[in-house]
């Protein structure tokens, strides 16, 4: 009753409470957003930011010091910490390998563009301004000294051991007998070699130091290990962090109208539905079955990065209530529909099915790879560590990486429900949207517009704003899994799982159920940027910076606080925003990226009146795990300023009430900053994006406000506008000068012209009109050009020369960057370098001259280039000259020159100086070779980058310092494909039947640009191959960076036993490795797999139908009766792939309750056995029988648990059931489909009962109130007995009222089924039956006058009948007579077209007898027929019967005359006189002694007599008949005669004589199984445990 109860009350605030509140909400919504209303098309209000200014932005100031996980420190001061590197047993305090870097300057990435000029990469980043880099060697001084000696380093040195060791593992290391999960990080830099030696040194130490492992290319997950295993990794090079393992734990239509989803939706020309959106989601697991997923789930639930191999959510329902909020169809309940329904989706699990326990295997990192290459862009994750909370973790980190990898990706996080306690990972990570939990009002809940008291609250532990967002949380009616054993949110819906007893919905509450609705907004907005915006690949900072930009300040404005972030999610603000009732547009950016120490200057103009709101995002390097927790892990440092028309600066996230505020200090925490404004004054506003440190960085920019970008074009010069074929020109010579520029604006210039002036000596070199250059257009122009004097010249570019183009920049307004100059040394005829042609010879004109210049090389068949040069001597006397080359540097696409990553050596055939002769002399000339390298390239496994490199190569005479002559060499390398492979792991590889052997196929790309490859693999004989993280034979992975190289799982699954392969068997999996790009490039990798031995069985025990027992603690217990011999089967399934010998023993908790245990196919042992040994061969299944005898004494509760255990070899299982003493009572009730009924006909149904249990029962069945109207009852016995495992069939009849209309009724006719079993318990069961109503026609004919007598020969009588359509379908009537002979009969009218239904018609019938019409009393039948033709109808016609007769001639009266009219004499009046008068004497005395002692006749029906049968009339008949064959009926019944007729009639079951002194036996008779002699002995005990 109190579960009753309970269900009743959810069920009301159901419909009280969600109701009301959508109501409400919906108002609430529409009184504050009123109506978006626009007459422009979104292209119009959604535009891309097109003029951004290039410009110079202030670095920020470097602090110097480094943030070690044990202090601050200045390393030119006082050193780095070492930490307790001793007290937890590290022999040396430095790593080999690892150094600390610190730059001398924020701009991280100059440092970075040195470090990889000497072939050094940065594999993480320590605040502030400091990297962490890989030596290639050991304590190599040389390395390091030159990493010291560059330009950009402050400081560098080895970085200590006790650095890579958490915090939160330090205090656990004194404990050696504690057992630790561990994370550790592999060093980025690990070589394929370096990942495998890691990898199978942890493995090694299985068993020894720890539990288990599982690694991959970005993180080693470790379980139960010892605090000794710590130090180990410490100590090793290739390992870069160690922190204790994540302690993990899982964290509508409300919803969708709290979160602005059905406003959005309203607003929008598209649904908004997640069309065309997938969604990766991991959580516990899923209930895939259910009806909110039809057809969305991409594929099978993934097991991967999961600790089982089950996708079933069998614990709390978790994972499915969340994926059905994101996606759920609403198919069981509309109101259940999640945010984005027509999404599709995959699916990880990450439960552990046994104990519920969340875990997961490998790195984020690799699952985020997985769900991106099956087409996922955003990834959900309801889930969190309880431990290192509010930190930046591992996991934390891997998010970073692998959205800055790919920024098309967008992760998602649940803050989790941790209140004030905060955050946690990996929500803490920068780039990753954290989701808090807001209320909602459903369901008695908090009302709207409150934080949810258990949702995170922020900062990070560095300071950071987490969460970003949130969203309705609070009492979430969703999906519930069918499989949850342990769900606990309470019912929401009506609607039921197929079993029809299990919710199909249920409500929880919590940041993980706010997750989701954030996820789905995400899809809505990653769905409108594609279709209505145009977007193809919307990037994730840029939907990150869209929801912050769009949310609501809920309570007091104070955003951004720690509890909500930057507010509640609000979708249909952020893409159709609304400011004191102006219509916004947006404006956004994600196309540019930021060097530091430069900006963009986006300007426009705003219509006064309505709010600003710019949001900018960006997604940050990955930060360091090991520095100091409390230091930021901001690598990238942008910077967002607002400035108004009047100069107030505003920076990016300096807030109070809610408001930006003017001034304060820019944010150095959050790769998200916000500027907001309510109101804004019209003018000309500009926003400045800037870089203050970091390394390069895209981002994200979103504005939204009345306003227009300003529209104007700017032409400007840019890095080498003038670039010249020689630097050093000589007098006379002509040279090739290229001119460059570019219009950095969106508008086309028009027409306009440019001039180059040499202002040296004040001569125009030309002036040239030029053709209108678009928005963003690039031009270039060549001209040839000599000096005829010696010294400097200053050459001047000038743009736009006439002024003729109204610019954002020019001599006029902002910045002038219309001028180029460029220095020019020309030097006098005295020496000259002429480069050769390939052959040897001399170039014979200005063309072939600029070809020798130049070379192209294959960097697969070379890496260097090599240049004849003729150093020449053209003045008149001896003279001594040098050659110098300049570093080798690369252009790039913009024309500027850097720092090549690969280190280049110039070295030359000869070394100078040389004497050379006067011209035209012998020795006027020397030919030597410079020869130019690429010293990082390697033929076999690393080739040399593409690119154009560069040289200058001067000539000087070394008495006359001013006469030289320098020309420029070039080397442009090709960009070529290069691959290699190498397999590892495939020794003494195999693996048991129906598992994976797994191996490694590492993949790097020795080519010198980022390149995709395929590798596809297969078996000889075909078996499954999966390939990486998917499930199929064939992936494409990359794209790999230069040199990456990624270790590639390659799983071959070895077929089950039953294939018949035998322990022993081989086949052979080759696997081919294609460049995409190049498909000529491949490789082959072979390896042979072995079908090990395999010892595989399960064991499963049932009953003797093969009913099957789950575990004996969740079973429920076998009901057996006394006496009864129970068998229970167990059964053997042997698996693997060599023939097994099992031994099975038997016991049982109770020894008196004897056992029998043997084989299946033999006979029952004539004694006790409880041991059978049996062989099982490959493939085979056998079976035990055990069979228990329950003792006659056992009293009902007594239980004795039968234990079966089957050994093999050293392996034992278990399987056990419990008996338990006591009645099954189990009545299987089933109906037919329902009653079928036409109107006027009677419908029967029946209902099928099989009593499945142990006794027998009594039925009582009982019709439940009908509708008025109708009228029903049973055709059989309404009281009957049934034995065990028998069937019944009750047949129901039912009438239903005239009119009742076609089709199935809302009404049905109630059964109600009682059961009594012999120790009286009753069970109850109602079935209701379904009632269909056919198309009718139900033809009455009614008269009030039905006698028509003594009518004169030939003289008319008349009367009036009704015909009354009673069906639910119209029909027309013809009407028809018969039994009258000599008789005129006439109807008016004398058919009717059509009687609709409830329709009456009156007939006028006409009456004559003829002369040949009989004497005396006739029957006229008149029947009334239906026209119907319709074959779907069912006609009931009827007929009406009239008494007529004939006047006779004579002329008597009274009853003379009527017996004349009859046609008898009148002297039969006396007789019929007397002999009425003696029968009545004759009836009075009969019936006062027959009729008596009883006052009904429907006593003399036996209840549950077949007399019951039957209408009322033919029941009372039957019991009135006393008709008898062969006996003599006495003339008077007794009292007892009656009784014992009553009592014979009632159901009863066997009997049995009970011998003197026996107690009494039951009502139902002798218990079942149960012997009189059993009864005598025992008879007692079975009256003490079920007496009444």
């Amino acid at each position: 009753m109190t579960t009753t109860k309970a269900v009743c009350s959810v069920i009301a605030l159901f419909f009280f409470s969600t109701f009301a509140n959508s109501f409400s909400l919906e108002q609430e919504i529409e009184e504050d957003s009123l109506h978006y209303t626009s007459d422009l098309p979104v292209d119009e209000k959604w535009l891309m930011f097109q003029n951004p200014i290039p410009s110079h932005y202030p670095i920020s100031e470097s602090s110097g010091k480094i943030h070690s996980p044990f202090g601050i420190s200045d390393p030119l001061v006082e050193g780095l910490p070492l930490g307790p590197w001793q007290t937890i047993g590290i022999n040396r305090p430095y790593d080999d390998r690892l150094h600390v870097v610190q730059s001398t300057t924020p701009d991280l990435s100059e440092l970075q563009n040195e470090l990889l000029s000497i072939g050094i990469e940065i594999i993480d980043h320590v605040p502030d301004d400091s990297v962490v880099i890989s030596l290639s060697e050991v304590g190599s001084g040389a390395e390091i000294s030159r990493v010291q000696n560059l330009s950009k380093v402050r400081w560098a040195g080895p970085m200590p051991s006790a650095w890579k060791v958490s915090n939160s593992l330090l205090e656990l290391m004194q404990f050696e007998d504690l057992l630790l999960d561990l994370d550790v990080t592999p060093s980025p830099t690990n070589s394929l070699e370096d990942h495998i030696d890691l990898n199978r040194m942890i493995n090694s130490l299985t068993g020894t130091m720890h539990e288990s492992s599982h690694c991959d290319s970005h993180l080693c997950q470790i379980k139960s290990a010892k605090p000794s295993l710590i130090t180990s990794l410490a100590s090793d090079h290739r390992v870069s962090r160690v922190e204790s393992g994540p302690a993990l734990s899982i964290q509508n239509s409300n919803a969708s109208i709290i979160s602005g989803a059905d406003f959005a939706r309203s607003i929008s020309g598209l649904n908004l539905s997640g069309s065309g959106e997938v969604i990766g989601i991991s959580d516990t697991g899923l209930d895939s079955d259910h009806g909110d997923f039809e057809g969305r789930l991409r594929s099978p639930v993934f097991n991967l990065f999961g600790p089982d191999n089950s996708g079933a959510d069998s614990n709390s329902g978790h994972g499915t209530h969340v994926t059905s909020t994101l996606l759920g169809d609403g198919s069981g309940d509309p109101n259940s529909t999640g945010i984005v329904p027509q999404a599709t989706f995959h699916f990880y699990q990450l439960e552990v099915d046994s104990s519920g326990i969340l875990a997961r295997w490998g790195s984020l990192y690799e699952m985020f790879e997985h769900s991106l290459i099956n087409d996922a862009y955003i990834h959900t994750n309801s889930w969190g560590s309880e431990s290192l909370v509010g930190d930046y973790t591992s996991d934390s980190r891997s998010v970073d990486w692998f959205s800055n990898d790919y920024p098309e990706f967008l992760v998602i996080f649940s803050a989790g429900d941790m209140g004030v306690s905060g955050v946690t990972s990996p929500s803490t990570a920068k780039n990753a949207l954290s989701v808090g939990a807001s209320t909602t009002g459903a369901f008695g809940s908090e009302q709207i517009g409150q934080i949810y008291n258990d949702s995170s609250s922020g900062p990070t532990s560095d300071g950071r704003i987490k969460p970003d967002l949130v969203a309705p949380g609070v009492m979430i009616c969703s999906a519930r899994a069918q499989e949850a054993d342990f769900a606990t949110g309470g019912n929401c819906s009506n609607s039921l799982h197929p079993d029809g007893s299990t919710p199909l919905y249920m409500t929880m509450s919590g940041s993980s159920m706010a997750t989701p609705v954030v996820a789905g907004a995400s899809a809505m907005a990653r769905e409108f940027l594609r279709e209505e915006v145009g977007i193809g690949a919307p990037r994730s900072d840029l939907i990150r910076a869209l929801l912050v930009n769009g949310a609501d300040d809920i309570g007091v404005p104070d955003v951004p606080n720690p509890s909500e972030g930057w507010g509640q999610l609000n979708i249909s603000n952020s893409l159709f925003p609304r400011s004191n009732g102006v219509n916004q547009s947006v404006f956004y950016d994600q196309e540019r990226q930021l060097m530091p120490g430069h900006s963009f200057i986006y300007t426009f103009e705003v219509s006064g009146g309505s709010g600003i709101d710019v949001t900018l995002a960006w997604n940050d390097l990955e930060g360091s795990a090991s520095a100091d927790q409390n230091a930021s892990r901001l690598v990238n440092n942008l910077d967002l300023v607002v400035t108004s028309p009047t100069g107030e600066v505003y920076n990016g996230n300096n807030f109070a009430n809610g408001i930006s505020q003017a001034a304060g200090a820019n944010d150095q925490l959050n790769n998200l900053e916000r500027v907001r404004l309510p109101s804004a004054q019209s003018g000309t506003w500009s926003i400045q994006v800037g870089h203050a440190g970091g390394f390069v960085q895209d981002f994200s920019l979103v504005l939204s406000a009345d306003a227009e970008e300003r529209q104007e074009a700017d032409l400007t010069v840019v890095p080498n506008s003038i670039f010249t074929s020689e630097t050093s020109p000589l007098k006379g010579d002509t040279i090739s000068v290229q001119l460059s520029w570019i219009n950095q604006a969106a508008s086309p210039t028009g027409t306009y012209s440019i001039s180059l002036q040499d202002t040296t000596d004040g001569t125009d070199i030309g002036t040239y009109s030029m053709p209108s250059l678009v928005g963003g257009g690039i031009e270039t122009f060549s001209i040839y050009h000599s000096f005829s004097t010696t010294g400097s010249h200053i050459v001047r570019l000038t743009l736009d020369y006439f002024s003729e183009v109204d610019e954002l920049n020019d001599e006029n307004s902002g910045t002038n960057n219309n001028v180029y100059e460029l220095e020019l040394d020309v030097t006098e005829i005295g020496v000259r370098i002429t480069p050769l042609l390939a052959d040897g010879s001399h170039p014979s004109d200005f063309q072939e001259l600029e070809s020798a210049k130049s070379q192209n090389i294959d960097p697969s068949l070379v890496s260097w280039a090599v240049f004849q040069l003729e150093l020449l001597n053209e003045g008149t006397s001896e003279i001594t000259v040098e050659l110098s080359t300049s570093a080798v540097q690369v252009i790039d696409e913009s024309g500027i020159m850097n720092t090549p990553q690969d280190e280049w050596s110039r070295s030359l055939s000869e070394t100078g100086p040389w004497v050379l002769s006067p011209f035209g002399e012998d020795g006027d000339r020397v030919v030597i070779s410079l020869n130019l390298t690429d010293e990082d390239a390697d033929l076999e496994s690393r080739f040399a980058l593409p690119g154009l490199f560069v040289t200058d190569v001067t000539l000087r005479d070394k008495m006359s310092p001013t006469i030289f002559h320098s020309i420029r060499l070039s080397v442009d390398i090709d960009r070529v494909e290069g691959l290699f492979t190498v397999p590892a792991g495939t020794e003494s590889l195999g693996s048991e039947p129906n598992t994976f052997a797994l191996f490694t196929l590492s993949v790097r790309n020795i080519g010198n640009g980022p390149t995709e490859y395929s590798i596809s693999c297969e078996t000889t004989d075909r078996w499954i191959v999966h390939v990486g993280s998917s499930q199929t034979s064939e992936i494409t992975i990359g794209p790999l960076s230069r040199l990456q190289f990624v270790p590639v799982q390659i799983r071959v699954k070895v077929p089950p036993a039953s294939s018949g392969l035998s322990a022993g068997d081989t086949n052979q999996v080759t696997c081919v490795t294609t460049s995409v790009n190049d498909p000529t490039l491949f490789t082959i990798e072979t390896a042979m797999v072995e079908v090990l031995e395999s010892t595989e069985f399960t064991t499963q025990i049932s009953d003797s139908n093969g009913i099957e027992f789950g575990p004996a603690a969740i079973s429920e217990s076998r009901a057996v009766l006394n006496g009864e011999t129970v068998t229970t089967i167990l059964s053997i399934s042997n698996r693997g792939n060599i023939p097994l010998d099992f031994q099975v023993r038997a016991l049982s908790s109770s020894n008196s309750w004897p056992i029998q245990v043997y084989l299946f196919n033999e006979e029952p042992p004539s004694g006790e056995e409880t041991n059978v040994e049996l062989e099982v061969d490959p493939g085979d299944e056998s079976m035990v029988m055990i069979r228990t005898i329950v003792p006659l004494p056992a009293e009902k509760g007594d239980r004795n648990t039968i234990t079966i255990k089957t050994t093999l070899g050293e392996t034992t299982i278990t399987n056990a059931t419990v008996l338990e003493v006591k009645e099954i009572t189990t009545l299987d009730v089933q109906s037919e489909e329902g009653f079928s009924i036409a109107l006027g006909r009677d419908g029967n149904s029946n209902i099928f009962l099989h009593n499945s249990g142990n006794v027998p029962l009594l039925i009582d069945l009982t019709m439940g109130t009908l509708p008025d109207g109708w009228s029903g009852g049973f055709l059989t016995g309404k009281t009957f007995s049934m034995d065990m495992n028998r069937d019944s069939m009750i047949t129901i009849a039912l009438q239903l009222p005239s009119g009742t209309p076609v089709g199935t009724l809302s009404e049905k006719v109630p059964v109600i089924i009682e059961s009594t079993s012999p120790s009286l318990s009753k069970e109850t069961i109602t079935v209701e039956i379904e009632v269909t109503v056919l198309p009718s026609v139900w033809i009455d004919v009614q008269s009030e006058s039905v006698n028509f007598q003594g009518i004169a020969e030939g003289k008319e009588s008349q009367f009036t009948m009704e015909v009354h359509n009673l069906g639910n379908s119209p029909s027309g009537v013809w009407l028809d007579y018969d039994g009258l002979d000599g008789w005129t009969i006439s109807f008016t009218p004398s058919a009717i077209e059509e009687l609709s239904p409830g329709e009456k018609a009156e007939i006028t019938v006409t009456l004559k007898p003829r002369k040949s019409a009989e004497d005396g009393l006739n029957q006229l039948q008149i029947y009334a027929n239906s026209t119907s033709e319709d074959g779907q109808v069912t006609v009931t016609e009827s007929a009406l019967t009239i008494d007529v007769s004939k006047a006779k001639s004579a002329n008597s009266g009274g009853i003379s005359g009527i017996f004349e009219a009859l046609g008898l004499p009148a002297w039969t009046i006396s007789v019929v006189f007397f002999a009425a008068l003696a029968g009545m004497v004759s009836y009075g005395i009969r019936a006062r002694k027959e009729f008596q002692p009883v006052g009904s006749e429907e006593q003399l029906i036996p209840r549950g007599s077949a007399l019951q049968a039957g209408t009322k009339e033919e029941r009372r008949a039957a019991a009135l008949d006393t008709s008898t064959t062969g006996d003599v009926v006495t003339g008077e019944v007794s009292k007892n005669e009656i009784q014992d007729a009553l009592q014979s009639t009632v159901p009863t079951l066997p009997t049995h004589q009970v011998p003197e002194g026996a107690l009494p036996l039951p009502l139902t008779g002798l218990p079942d199984g149960w012997t009189m002699e059993q009864w005598v002995a025992y008879g007692h005990l079975w009256w003490e445990q079920n007496g009444p």
